[in-house]
């Protein structure tokens, strides 16, 4: 694997750990949320630890830019 690939692949992994860390609290026990908001929010969870294995054509264009080649789960609203 080329050097910008595994950059790209270990900037995914670095989304997706900020958004599981911003995620955290609506699964605490004293969160004040439906069971199944609870529910949507680990299925959302579980979809983001999955993320890297799902998006394996993560990368950078040629030249710079923004991430590409993959798409984040859906928040739960």
């Amino acid at each position: 694997m080329d050097d910008l690939k595994q950059i790209a692949k270990n900037d995914l992994r670095s989304l997706r750990n900020s958004l599981l860390v911003e995620s955290d609290k609506y699964l605490l026990p004293d969160f004040p949320i439906s069971e199944s908001k609870k529910e949507e929010w680990k299925t959302y969870r579980q979809a983001l630890r999955e993320l890297p294995e799902t998006c394996p054509d993560v990368s950078y264009p040629e030249g710079g830019g923004e991430l590409q080649n993959f798409t984040l789960p859906t928040k739960p609203e």
